[in-house]
C-alpha cells in the first residue's frame, strides 16, 4: 500500500472512502436531497424510525421521478420496481456509507439518526449551495493591530500569536469569498439578455454585495501600509529571544510531551506561517482590484452590446414600416390583404399602457364676450359654416347615426346580424358601431343589441379583430 499523506490517513480512519462516493455517484442529486430532507426531519424530533425515514425518501422520489436508480443497484431489480423499494435501497446505502447511523437497541426498534461527520459535511455543502455574499470584516485589521500594539506579546505572547494566525486565516478566507462573489456576479452579468437585467446585476447585486459591503471597506482599511509595518514588527519578534522563550515555556506548559527544542521549533514555524500569511494578503487584494475592474469593463461592454442589439431591432422594424408605406401608401396594415410574414405578437392586445408621455395639457380658456356675427357674410363663409355643422353632426355619436347605420344593412325587420358580419372597414364604421352600442336601449332606436356574455352571464370565449380593433361578439336585430 503506498504511503498516504497524514490527512488522508486520519480522515479515512474516521469515515470510509464510500462516504464521499455518495457525492460522486450518478444519483448524487437524489442522495443530497434525501439527506437534506432526512436531516430536517431528524433535527425536528431528534430521530426518525426506519418507516418514517423510508416515507420521507418515498415522498422525495414521488416528487422527482426519472432517476436511473436501477443502474446503481443492478442486483436489486425487484426492489427498484416500486418507490418504497427504491427508498429502502437509498436508506441502506446512506447507512452503509456512514452518512446515517442506525444504532442497535435493546428493544429492537430501528431508529435512524444523522452521523456527526455527515452533519458537518452537509452543513458545508449547504453553505456552498447558498452562495452567501461575502462580507469584509476587521479580521485582518485586528491581526495587524495586535502586531502593531506595543503592549502585545508581553504577558501571553503565544496566545497573541495564535490569535493573529486565526484572524489572518479568517480574513484571507473572506478575501477568497470576495473573489468568488465577483466571479459569480460576472457569470450573472454575461447571462443577462436585456438592459434591465444588466443594470440589475450591476446596481442591485454587485454594487450592494461587493461594492459597498466588501470592496469599499477593503479600500478604506488601507491594508498595504499596515501590512508593511506589521511585517517589520514580526521580524523584530522573531529576533527577540525573550519573547521566544516566553512562547516556548507557554507551549511546554500546555503540552508536557514536548521537549524544549521541539517547542521552540513549533514557535518558529508559527512565526513563519504568520509571515507567509501577511505576504499573501496584498496579492489577493490586488487580484480583487483587477477582478472588480474587469467586472466594470465587462458590464460596460455588455451594456453597449445589448444597447446596439436592441437599437438594431428598432432599425429593422423601421425598415418594415418604411417598405409598407412605399408599397401601400395611405392604407392601414389591417386592410392590406397581403401576408407580410410578421412574427405574431406576444400580447393578446396592444395599446398604450400609460399615455402620460403623449398627454397634451388641456387649454385654459378665459371668459370673453361673444362677438356677434355680422350681416355682411360672404357665400364662402356660409358654405364653410354649413360644412362644419355637417361634419359635427356626422361625427356625433347620436341615435340618428346609429339608426342610419342599421337601415343601410340588407334585409328587413326582424333580421338578426352578427357583429362579425357587419360592414366594418375603417374608423367611421367603428364609430357607427359605438353609436349602436350606446343607444341600443334608447326609445328612438330602430334596433336592439344582444350580447352573449350578458345573456349567458359568462366571460366571452373570444374577441373578433376588425379594422384593427378587438370587438366583443354581439348580435343586432332590426325592429
Amino acid at each position: 500500500m503506498p504511503h498516504l499523506p497524514e490527512l488522508a490517513v486520519r480522515l479515512f480512519r474516521e469515515v470510509p472512502q464510500e462516504f464521499f462516493g455518495v457525492l460522486a455517484s450518478q444519483n448524487a442529486p437524489l442522495y443530497l436531497n434525501a439527506l437534506d430532507a432526512l436531516e430536517r426531519g431528524i433535527s425536528a424530533g431528534g430521530s426518525l424510525t426506519r418507516v418514517e425515514a423510508v416515507g420521507v425518501i418515498t415522498d422525495l422520489l414521488r416528487e422527482h421521478p426519472g432517476f436511473p436508480l436501477g443502474d446503481e443497484f443492478p442486483d436489486s431489480k425487484t426492489e427498484t420496481a416500486t418507490l418504497s423499494g427504491q427508498a429502502y435501497l437509498i436508506l441502506r446505502r446512506l447507512i452503509e456509507t456512514h452518512w446515517l447511523h442506525e444504532p442497535q437497541r435493546p428493544d429492537y426498534q430501528r431508529i435512524v439518526t444523522f452521523d456527526a461527520n455527515g452533519e458537518i459535511l452537509l452543513a458545508a455543502l449547504r453553505q456552498i449551495a447558498r452562495g452567501e455574499p461575502a462580507q469584509f470584516t476587521d479580521k485582518i485589521q485586528i491581526a495587524c493591530g495586535t502586531l502593531l500594539n506595543p503592549e502585545a506579546f508581553t504577558d501571553k505572547p503565544l496566545g497573541d500569536l495564535e490569535g493573529c494566525l486565526a484572524n489572518l486565516h479568517a480574513g484571507l478566507r473572506e478575501l477568497r469569498q470576495m473573489l468568488k462573489g465577483i466571479e459569480r456576479h460576472t457569470r450573472h452579468l454575461l447571462a443577462a439578455h436585456t438592459l434591465r437585467d444588466n443594470l440589475r446585476v450591476l446596481y442591485d447585486e454587485f454594487s450592494e454585495n461587493i461594492g459597498h459591503a466588501c470592496y469599499r471597506e477593503l479600500v478604506r482599511s488601507q491594508l498595504p501600509t499596515k501590512i508593511v509595518r506589521a511585517r517589520q514588527r514580526l521580524n523584530e519578534l522573531a529576533l527577540d529571544e525573550t519573547v521566544l522563550e516566553k512562547m516556548q515555556r507557554e507551549l511546554l506548559r500546555r503540552r508536557d510531551s514536548l521537549d524544549a527544542t521541539t517547542a521552540l521549533n513549533e514557535v518558529r514555524l508559527k512565526l513563519d506561517e504568520l509571515e507567509r500569511l501577511l505576504e499573501s494578503i496584498e496579492p489577493q487584494a490586488d487580484e480583487i482590484d483587477r477582478r472588480a475592474a474587469e467586472f466594470a469593463r465587462r458590464s460596460f461592454a455588455r451594456f453597449r452590446y445589448l444597447q446596439e442589439v436592441t437599437s438594431g431591432y428598432r432599425e429593422r422594424v423601421q425598415d418594415v414600416f418604411e417598405w409598407v408605406n412605399k408599397q401601400f401608401p395611405g392604407r392601414r396594415l389591417t386592410d392590406l390583404g397581403v401576408d407580410l410574414n410578421l412574427p405574431s405578437l406576444l400580447v393578446p392586445e396592444t395599446g398604450l399602457v400609460c399615455g402620460d408621455s403623449l398627454y397634451s395639457p388641456r387649454l385654459r380658456r378665459s371668459l370673453g364676450d361673444i362677438e356677434p356675427v355680422g350681416d355682411d357674410l360672404t357665400d364662402e363663409q356660409r358654405e364653410a359654416a354649413l360644412r362644419e355643422m355637417e361634419s359635427n353632426l356626422r361625427d356625433c355619436l347620436s341615435v340618428s347615426r346609429a339608426n342610419l347605420f342599421i337601415e343601410r344593412l340588407p334585409a328587413g325587420r326582424g333580421t338578426r346580424v352578427a357583429s362579425a358580419d357587419l360592414p366594418i372597414r375603417n374608423d367611421d364604421d367603428i364609430a357607427d358601431v359605438v353609436a349602436c352600442l350606446l343607444h341600443a336601449s334608447s326609445r328612438d332606436a330602430c334596433f336592439s343589441v344582444e350580447v352573449q356574455r350578458v345573456a349567458n352571464d359568462k366571460t366571452p370565449e373570444k374577441l373578433d379583430r376588425t379594422a384593427g380593433y378587438l370587438i366583443e361578439p354581439f348580435t343586432v336585430e332590426k325592429k
